[in-house]
């Protein structure tokens, strides 16, 4: 008669179990014992399977499918044995679905320190202890989520370490691990690289991609990822990933206060993000027809975006037509507004640009207060900066309480403790954000200054700039930097609202806030013909406090699309020669 083999399956999880009473060689020798008490054969070179590292699946692991394959194929096998039922599977489902498997087959599993087998009182000590060997996986992975949430709240990063970075440890006199991250010097360039290529505007990730990759872009080997070639979808969460201007973000958590060192200038980093902001879906999408007014044109009797459609009219020769769509909130809408030639609103547009633009008078008076508003910046710098500090002390004042009040609270009531943790990580990352606000308050200020000084030179240009150009997207972009909503109604311009920098530079010229075309006579310079009949307001000028005033609500309000589709504006105008004044000269790259 033929003895059966019997399989060996070994399992360590982390190099620290290498070293402790379960090791490999602690596993094997119980399990060979085992397997000849019970008289089956073992080759040590064939017979003996191993796996050193946990996979993110219970069932993915090399060593434990190669094991189940011969187990199928293979009819001298007789019995698969393991140190216990945990080195197996730490869950009930993949235990079963392994022992059914085996059983399938007619193999034997055994445990060399447990005693399971196939009798009643057998089956339910292997179910009692597959379920224990889950219980304690889903503890210690509790165990494990809680200290890495507790290191990223505390500034570390708790995983392997994104490109640019790399992963130390140090053992401590006292026995503990203190594990950091550093820059990686062959990385940190290829990071900086990217950032700086991007930040010129003249590259979209995909193209940046493939010039990265001409360039010897070192790509970092990961397991079961063989590709050595950068991909634009790795390019683009590189630029997004704020671990590279010292902020933490992992599972829910966001410490704006990391510990590592920064790979990237803050300012050059969200100057990258409003770039990419502008540029989403660009890519991706193809729209059929373009127009001017997408995103900021709406209908003036049901409220209803507008949309473009051509009808064409001979074999060279169409129509473009504006029209309501009749739908909000994929609810179809009774309106009883027709179609209308789109050139009739452009027309209109023209005119409205007309009365908007600023003399020149007016801009150099506005350009003067912003730069002194801008060189008396320490005032609004420390105005900001204390209206932060209060937020971040009565996040402080509700953590105490909090805190007084769960010391109160009956430790066993589950839902008070549920509750109290919840509330407990809101606070914990509002207090973060607002810490974050204040270390980057000053470059925010400095771009907010900078973004209107430029919608200001666009604001002394605007109907020039429009006339000049014929290129719909470049008109788009300049409708959408100056008009927040535009309502269209029996193929009249019925309605609008300015941007708030354009809204506020006629506000300090003295002028009343336009919100409605009856608002926009009073919109005129003062050395222009009246509209309509109106009368003019007092030429007076509006104060440098309110003017600071206004620069708070605008730190605060003011849209990342928009001030990065003024930057593109500006840009635009200034390379196309439409600037009245001198070119600005701005501290940073993108001038």
């Amino acid at each position: 008669m033929t003895t059966l083999h019997g399989l060996t399956y070994l399992r360590v999880s982390t190099d620290r179990q290498k070293l402790i009473g379960i090791s490999l060689p602690t596993q094997q020798e119980r399990c060979l014992a085992h397997l000849m008490a019970q008289g089956y054969t073992v080759d040590l070179k064939k017979d003996i399977y191993i796996d050193s590292e946990t996979a993110l699946n219970n069932m993915d692991r090399p060593a434990l499918m190669d094991l189940l394959n011969r187990c199928k194929e293979d009819r001298d096998v007789g019995a698969v044995v393991v140190y216990d039922v945990s080195r197996l599977a730490r869950d009930r489902i993949d235990f079963a679905l392994i022992k059914q498997a085996l059983r399938k087959v007619g193999i034997t599993l055994l445990s060399a320190t447990e005693p399971i087998n196939d009798t009643p009182e057998g089956q339910m000590l292997e179910g009692v202890l597959s379920t224990v060997a889950e219980f304690f996986s889903k503890q210690s992975g509790r165990k494990v989520e809680a200290a890495m949430r507790h290191k990223a709240q505390t500034g570390g990063w708790p995983n392997l370490a994104p490109y640019g970075y790399i992963n130390r440890k140090e053992k401590l006199l006292d026995g503990r691990i203190r594990a950091w991250i550093e820059p990686r010097p062959e990385e940190e360039r290829w990071v900086q690289r990217a950032f700086k290529l991007f930040s010129s505007g003249q590259h979209s990730v995909k193209v940046l991609t493939k010039i990265l990759n001409s360039e010897g872009f070192r790509v970092r080997h990961v397991r079961n990822r063989m590709t050595t070639v950068l991909h634009h979808s790795q390019l683009e969460r590189l630029l997004r990933n704020k671990i590279y201007i010292g902020v933490v973000q992992w599972g829910g958590v966001i410490n704006e206060n990391g510990n590592h060192k920064p790979l990237i200038d803050p300012d050059l980093f969200y100057r990258v993000q409003d770039m990419l902001l502008m540029r989403s879906g660009s890519t991706t999408r193809v729209r059929r027809y373009r127009t001017l007014f997408k995103g900021i044109s709406f209908c003036g009797e049901c409220g209803s975006a507008m949309t473009i459609d051509v009808k064409e009219v001979g074999p060279i020769h169409s129509i473009r037509y504006l029209r309501c769509r009749k739908i909000q909130q994929g609810k179809s809408l009774s309106c009883s507004q027709r179609y209308f030639d789109e050139q009739t609103y452009i027309e209109q547009l023209e005119r409205c640009l007309a009365r908007i633009e600023l003399p020149p008078s007016t801009v150099d008076i506005l350009r003067e207060r912003l730069n002194k508003v801008s060189g008396e910046e320490n005032y609004v710098y420390e105005k900001l900066r204390t209206s932060l500090l209060r937020e971040r002390e009565a996040v402080e004042r509700r953590q105490q309480r909090l805190l007084v009040r769960s010391l109160e609270d009956d430790p066993h009531d589950a839902t008070a403790r549920v509750l109290y943790e919840r509330v407990r990580s809101e606070l914990t990352q509002e207090h973060s954000r607002l810490t974050g606000e204040i270390s980057r308050l000053k470059i925010r200020l400095d771009k907010i200054v900078q973004i209107l000084k430029m919608a200001l030179e666009i604001a002394g240009s605007c109907s020039r700039a429009f006339l000049a150009a014929k290129d719909p997207d470049y008109r788009g972009l300049l409708a959408q930097v100056i008009f927040k909503h535009l309502a269209f109604k029996d193929g009249e311009l019925a309605d609008l609202l300015l941007t708030d920098p354009f809204r506020l530079f006629h506000r300090w010229t003295g002028e009343k806030a336009l919100k409605s075309l009856s608002d926009l006579a009073l919109s005129c310079a003062h050395n222009r013909a009246l509209v309509d009949g109106c009368k003019k307001r007092p030429g007076q000028h509006t104060s440098l406090s309110t003017i600071r005033r206004d620069l708070f609500q605008v730190e605060k309000s003011l849209d990342p699309k928009l001030a990065a589709d003024i930057e593109s504006c500006y840009l635009e105008l200034y390379g196309r020669g439409l600037l009245r004044s001198s070119p600005l000269h701005f501290n940073n790259d993108s001038s």
